[in-house]
């Protein structure tokens, strides 16, 4: 799955179309044209994933920030790559987990082709 989610790897064919940006899925494949957009619906809780992650790096960089004491220009060096790779990141493997299991939930009813 995480290899899945860092690839884009296409449910049905492999091919790495899955996004057609850092954290949005494209609406087809462009390799097998599997509707990515119809087996997407309803992933609203990817703004609630979005908040969980960050309010886990803001306690992270405070206590970082009481324990260490690091200068300002040294945290924002730090935090701002890690919080955009670690958000994208997380973005990216939920999206990509749910999209995979409703997938195979329409394969086990017949919905789509394997």
């Amino acid at each position: 799955m995480v290899q899945a989610a860092l690839s884009g790897l296409c449910p049905r064919c492999g091919a790495a179309t899955l996004f057609e940006t850092p954290a949005s899925i494209a609406l087809s494949c462009d390799r097998c044209g599997l509707d990515l957009g119809a087996l997407e619906r309803g992933a609203r809780l990817a703004g609630l994933v979005t908040i969980l992650t960050a309010a886990i790096l803001i306690m992270l960089a405070i206590g970082i920030d009481i324990m260490l004491r690091p200068p300002l220009w040294l945290q924002v060096v730090i935090w701002a790559p890690l919080t955009l790779a670690v958000v994208i990141g997380t973005l990216r493997l939920y999206k990509t987990a749910l999209l995979y299991r409703r997938y195979e939930a329409q394969a086990e009813q017949g919905g789509t082709e394997g």
